[in-house]
C-alpha cells in the first residue's frame, strides 16, 4: 500500500459572483421597466461584491431613470448608481440584504432583495504561499490536468505555463522518484511555471544552502528529504516561480515538541508555512519547517494548528481524512503536509486570525469541479491506493 500525502497553495486572481437568489423577471411602472434584478451571491471573505440592476425608460424621451441603494432597508450614502460595491466583503456582511429603488419622473419601482453570503476567506491576489491553483482565474480552461514522477535519476522536471502540486511523499525505492500533478495554465497566465528538483546527499551544495539560494520569486510548496532511504539518499523538492516576486524564505529545524510554537510566532509575525518535511539524518528526527513573508501583506496576524499523523501503514488514510476535516472545521486552510512513514506526517493549519468560517471539503474523484464561488477545490491530501483525495476550497 502507498500512501501519498499533498498540499497545494492557492491564491485567487480573479474571482466571478456566483447568483443564488433573485431574477431577471421584468417589472414595469408606468416609463420605466427594471429588465435584471440585483442577484444574491455568495462571496468569500476578502472579496469585491458587486450588485447591478438593468433599467429602461421607454419612451426614449422619458427622464433617465435613477438609483438609490439600501442595506437592510436603510439607504446608502451616495450609492446611487446602476451598481453598487462592497470593496471587501466581511463577516459582518454575511446575511445582509441589498435593495435599490430605481425612479423616473414620477415612477418608482423597487427591485427584489439580494442578500449577501460571506465564505470562507479567499487569499489576497498575489498572495501564492497558499490556495496555490487559483491563479489561473475561474474559467474552467485549465485542464488538460496532467501527472509525472521526476527523480530516479532525472534530477528535474519543470512544467512551464503550469501550477503543480506539491511533491507526493512518499518515494519509490529504488531509484528516489516522487509523484505530481498538474494544471496548465490559460494563455493569460504565460510565464509561470512549477520546477520538481532532486539533489543527493553528494552534491557539494547542503540542502539548506540550496533551499536558501532560490530568492524571492521562488515558493518552496514542499520538500522532502529521505537521506536514510535505500538507494534515494536525496531531498525532492517543489517550488513555483513567481514574476512578481516579493516572497522571503525561512528555514527552520526543530524537534517535532516544539512545532507549535514556531508555526505561531512566524503566523503572529505574518508568516505561512508552506512546507514541512522531517530531517532523518540527525537523532532523533527534526522537523524541517519553510516559511515565507510576502511584501504584498506585512501585517495580517495569522493563527496556526499543527496536525500529528502517527507513523506506521496502518490507519494513516483515515487519521489523514479526520485531521484534514478537524482542521477545516475550524477555518483552517492546510498550508503544507509532509512526513514519511517512519516518522509519521504533519499537517500544517492557518487561518487569518479570528476566521472560523468552516472552509467546505470534498472527498472527491480528483477531477476538477467548481464551488458555489468559482474557485477550484484542489487536494490536500491524497490516498495513493486507489482512494479518493480530499479536496479543499
Amino acid at each position: 500500500m502507498r500512501f501519498v500525502i499533498t498540499a497545494v497553495l492557492v491564491a485567487v486572481s480573479t474571482l466571478s459572483l456566483m447568483g443564488c437568489g433573485g431574477n431577471s423577471s421584468a417589472v414595469q411602472s408606468g416609463n420605466l421597466t427594471i429588465i435584471t434584478q440585483p442577484t444574491s451571491q455568495a462571496v468569500p471573505i476578502g472579496r469585491t461584491a458587486t450588485f447591478t440592476v438593468v433599467a429602461e425608460v421607454n419612451p426614449a424621451s422619458a427622464a433617465a431613470p435613477t438609483y438609490q441603494w439600501s442595506k437592510n432597508g436603510v439607504e446608502i450614502p451616495d450609492a446611487t448608481a446602476a451598481s453598487y460595491t462592497i470593496p471587501t466583503v466581511t463577516l459582518a456582511d454575511s446575511g445582509a440584504e441589498y435593495q435599490v429603488t430605481v425612479s423616473s419622473g414620477s415612477d418608482s419601482l423597487a427591485s427584489s432583495v439580494a442578500t449577501l453570503t460571506a465564505g470562507p476567506r479567499a487569499p489576497a491576489i498575489g498572495d501564492v504561499r497558499y490556495l496555490l491553483w487559483e491563479q489561473a482565474g475561474p474559467s474552467n480552461n485549465k485542464d488538460p490536468i496532467g501527472a509525472g514522477i521526476f527523480g530516479a535519476g532525472s534530477g528535474e522536471a519543470s512544467i512551464t505555463n503550469a501550477l503543480g502540486t506539491p511533491l507526493s511523499m512518499w518515494t519509490y525505492p529504488p531509484g528516489c522518484a516522487w509523484n505530481y500533478n498538474y494544471l496548465v495554465l490559460p494563455t493569460s497566465m504565460d510565464g509561470q511555471f512549477t520546477t520538481y528538483y532532486q539533489m543527493d546527499s553528494t552534491s557539494q551544495q547542503s540542502w539548506q544552502s540550496y533551499l536558501g539560494s532560490l530568492g524571492p520569486n521562488n515558493v518552496v510548496i514542499s520538500a522532502d528529504l529521505e537521506w536514510t532511504l535505500q538507494d534515494c539518499d536525496s531531498i525532492g523538492v517543489a517550488y513555483v516561480w513567481v514574476q512578481a516576486g516579493g516572497f522571503d524564505q525561512k528555514l527552520e529545524e526543530v524537534a517535532p515538541s516544539n512545532v507549535a510554537a514556531t508555526i505561531a510566532a512566524d503566523a503572529t509575525n505574518s508568516r505561512i508555512i508552506t512546507a514541512v518535511t522531517y530531517d532523518d539524518s540527525v537523532s532523533p528526527s527534526q522537523v524541517v519547517l519553510i516559511s515565507y513573508g510576502w511584501q504584498g501583506d506585512t501585517s495580517t496576524v495569522y493563527e496556526s494548528q499543527p496536525m500529528f499523523i502517527p507513523p506506521g501503514s496502518s490507519g494513516v488514510e483515515t487519521a489523514a481524512q479526520t485531521a484534514t476535516q478537524t482542521l477545516a472545521s475550524e477555518g483552517y486552510f492546510i498550508s503544507a503536509c509532509g512526513g514519511n512513514y517512519t516518522d509519521g506526517w504533519v499537517l500544517v493549519g492557518m487561518r487569518v486570525q479570528g476566521d472560523t468560517v468552516p472552509r467546505p471539503l470534498n472527498f472527491g474523484s480528483g477531477s476538477v469541479t467548481v464551488p458555489p464561488d468559482n474557485a477550484f477545490w484542489t487536494a490536500v491530501a491524497w490516498v495513493d491506493n486507489g482512494g479518493a483525495p480530499i479536496q479543499e476550497q
